[in-house]
Order: structure tokens, then C-alpha cells, then sequence
């Protein structure tokens, strides 16, 4: 287990350290947004449950309750203090290594564990995204939870009968996966269909076939049993029986319209002037669709241009981190010194920020694309099965932004079985060979 410990103790002081050296960032655009929520969860806990909040904060309407949740959650403890958030998140990205190195180790040996799990801890994107309050700090920790609980449930239906595993087994950690796959739905709406891929994967190969669907059955009503009480609500407080937020219409209209793919100030759009969430939401389905029926070829045409955008380098993280407060010396002309003091510490991290560390940023989610996409396409019958889980994640990740919209930061949580196909592609198809090879 030492070899272990170092990887999870270089994922905790290499996060721990951007969380320090980066302090003085603040939150700004959707990361204050999310600050916000949960302070304002965090003062009432009936927030989310309140009619107004649903007219008076249109943006929270779009996105998934679970990460103000979290932030609430915290806030409650010790104040509406982010600083407080990010260290807890340095917490939830060594446990996302440790995670990984689980389902990696368990299917293809402790070696492909590591290298999946010290890809993870060394990720550029990863380490400075736990300075920012973004919800892809909690869905990481939820997507590589549901992985390991889909896998054992996977393991547990093929080691049952005489002997073997019990079938409660496989029915618990089939549930267990559910309610997780929900609480990733309700940080990232994205989560929605991987539930679907995850229920059609363990049951595939399944003998006998009816245990199989069974599994399924139990996984997609684990997953309802959690998402059930939120689409309620959006029933009774929003009066519109939403799974899980009223974002999938804007998001899909974003990227389907007459203008580039990408967010838009309402303002800007077709939806001016609209004001309830769930009719926005309806709209943009249907302008959407008609823009679609108008233009078939441009579903295509953009859908590459998405992917596109989707695998663009990932400086977000980094370029985000500049932002800082600085004191105003026309009003407060003796802080005139210590604004200048903070501009100069700023500059000097920026020029790193968007200097060499960008670059081994785009480095590294390059690499580990080519290893992934590598791993796919030349080792797919020996892929092990939760390495296909993986695959198969991947592939309804870019259907998914094929046909909304994307930008890099949206590649966050599947750099996570990236990682898990690129740990397999380097141990299996090239270390071990060149061992083989040598001896």
C-alpha cells in the first residue's frame, strides 16, 4: 500500500498547495453564483423549497440543487466562508484518486490502478479546479463512486449462484449505484444519461439474461428513488414535473440557433423577455428543433464543431484562478501601495498560470486522450469490463455535447475514464509487452 499513499499524498499536497498559493482568488460569473446559493440555502433552509426563489433567481433554475446544497452544507457549519469549500474539496479529489485506483486495481491489476490513480492526483485542470467553487469538484467524487458501485454490482452478478455471491449483493450495490448516479444528476444534469449506459452495461453478457435485467431494474430504481423527491419538488414549488432542473431546453437552444454554439445573455436571444424557468425551457426545446428542421446539416457540421470546442485546451481552470480583489485607490488612497503589492504578487502567478503550467495542462489531457482513445481503439476485446464501462461513458459524453454545446471545461469529469482507459493502455499494451519483450 505504500506505492498507494504516495500517489494519494502527492493528489492531497499538490491540491492542497493551489489551494494556497492561490488564495487570494475569489469567485466570479457561475462560480459566485454557486457561492451565493448556498449562502442562501445555508441561511434558509427552506430556500430551494420557496416559490419566489424560483421567479427572483432565474439562473439557479438551470442548474442541479446538489452543489449549492454542498456549499450550504458547509456554510452552515462554519459560515459563508469559500475558503472553507475549497479545502474540503482538496478532500473529495485525493478521494477521487483513491476511488479510481479501486475500480483501475480491481479490474486490470494494481499497477493499471496506480497509473490510473497518479493520473488523476497529477491532472493540472484538476489540481487548480479545486481553488474554484465549481460543481465539478462534487460530481467527480459521485461519477468515480458510481463507477466502483456499477462494477461491483457487475462482479457480484457474475460470481452468483452456488457458492458464489448471494443476489442481494448484487441488488445492493445495483442500488447503491443508483442513488449515486442520481446525486451526480443532481449536481450535473449531464449525469442523466449515464445512469442509462451504466443500466444497459450490466447486463450486457449477462447469464442468465433475466438476473441481468434484474440488475438493471435494480440500478434504475436506486436511481429513482433519490432524483424522485427533487423532480416533486419542481412539480409543487416550479409547478412543472422537471427530472431535474429547467436547463436542458436553453442549453439545448445554445447550441442549436442561428447564432455560434455557446451561452448567451437571454437578453441577447430569442428567450428575451421570458421569464418563468420552465417556459424558457419549453422554448428552447422547440426553437431549437425548428432551427434543426430548418437546417438539418447544421446538426452535423456543429455537432463536430462542439466536439471541437469540448477538447480546446483547458486554461479555464488556470485563467479563472486570476481572478482577486483589489482595493480601489481612488477611493482609498492609502491602500494605493497594497493594490499595487497585490497586482504585482497576481502578475507574477499569472505569467506561470498562462505560461508553463497551461501548457503542461494541454499536455496532459492531450496525452491522456491519445492514451485513452489508443486504448479503445487497438485493445477493445481485451478491454476489462469496467475499462468498457469507461468506453462506453465516454462515447455518450460527446453524443451528449454533440448535441447541446460544450467547452473545455465541460471535459472535466470524463478526463476520469480517460484516466481509467489511459492507466490500461500505458501498464497493459506497453510496459507490460516491453517487459515480456525484454525478458
Amino acid at each position: 500500500m505504500r506505492a498507494l499513499a504516495v500517489v494519494l499524498g502527492v493528489a492531497f499536497l499538490a491540491r492542497l498547495g493551489a489551494v494556497l498559493w492561490l488564495a487570494d482568488t475569489i469567485p466570479y460569473t457561475d462560480y459566485f453564483y454557486y457561492h451565493e446559493a448556498g449562502r442562501l440555502q445555508a441561511e434558509d433552509w427552506q430556500f430551494f423549497f420557496r416559490p419566489e426563489t424560483v421567479t427572483r433567481y432565474g439562473k439557479l433554475n438551470w442548474w442541479p440543487p446538489g452543489y449549492p446544497m454542498f456549499l450550504a452544507a458547509i456554510y452552515g457549519l462554519v459560515g459563508p466562508d469559500f475558503r472553507v469549500a475549497v479545502f474540503v474539496q482538496v478532500v473529495l479529489g485525493t478521494a477521487v484518486c483513491a476511488l479510481v485506483f479501486a475500480t483501475a486495481s480491481r479490474a486490470a491489476g494494481r499497477g493499471v490502478g496506480l497509473a490510473a490513480a497518479l493520473l488523476v492526483a497529477v491532472n493540472p485542470t484538476y489540481v487548480f479546479t479545486t481553488n474554484l467553487l465549481a460543481s465539478e469538484n462534487l460530481f467527480a467524487l459521485w461519477l468515480a463512486m458510481a463507477m466502483e458501485f456499477t462494477c461491483r454490482a457487475r462482479r457480484a452478478l457474475a460470481a452468483q449462484g452456488p457458492g458464489g455471491t448471494p443476489a442481494a449483493h448484487r441488488k445492493r450495490w445495483a442500488a447503491l449505484a443508483g442513488g449515486v448516479y442520481a446525486l451526480a444528476t443532481l449536481t450535473r444534469a449531464v449525469g442523466l444519461p449515464l445512469v442509462l449506459v451504466a443500466a444497459a452495461w450490466v447486463r450486457q453478457g449477462a447469464s442468465p439474461r433475466r438476473a441481468g435485467n434484474l440488475t438493471a431494474v435494480w440500478l434504475l430504481a436506486g436511481f429513482a428513488v433519490v432524483l424522485a423527491p427533487w423532480t416533486l419538488r419542481n412539480a409543487v414549488v416550479a409547478r412543472s414535473p422537471a427530472l431535474v432542473c429547467f436547463g436542458g431546453g436553453l442549453n439545448f437552444y445554445f447550441g442549436n440557433n442561428d447564432a455560434p454554439p455557446g451561452y448567451r445573455e437571454l437578453g441577447q436571444t430569442e428567450l428575451s423577455g421570458i421569464g418563468d424557468p420552465a417556459a424558457i425551457d419549453r422554448a428552447g426545446w422547440r426553437l431549437g428543433l425548428r432551427h434543426l428542421a430548418a437546417h438539418p446539416l447544421d446538426f452535423p457540421i456543429r455537432g463536430l464543431e462542439k466536439l471541437g470546442s469540448l477538447f480546446a485546451s483547458p486554461i479555464y481552470a488556470l485563467h479563472a484562478n486570476s481572478a482577486i480583489l483589489i482595493p480601489d485607490p481612488k477611493a482609498q488612497p492609502e491602500l494605493a501601495d497594497e493594490a499595487a503589492a497585490k497586482r504585482a504578487r497576481q502578475a507574477a502567478k499569472d505569467r506561470l498560470l498562462h505560461g508553463p503550467l497551461a501548457f503542461v495542462a494541454a499536455l496532459h489531457s492531450y496525452l491522456l486522450l491519445a492514451a485513452a482513445a489508443l486504448a479503445c481503439i487497438l485493445g477493445w476485446r481485451r478491454l476489462p469490463d469496467a475499462m468498457r464501462l469507461a468506453a462506453w461513458i465516454c462515447i455518450a459524453w460527446l453524443v451528449v455535447h454533440f448535441v447541446f454545446w460544450a467547452q473545455p471545461r465541460f471535459r472535466y469529469p470524463i478526463e476520469i475514464p480517460m484516466a481509467l482507459l489511459a492507466g490500461w493502455a500505458v501498464v497493459c499494451r506497453f510496459v507490460d509487452r516491453h517487459r515480456g519483450a525484454v525478458t
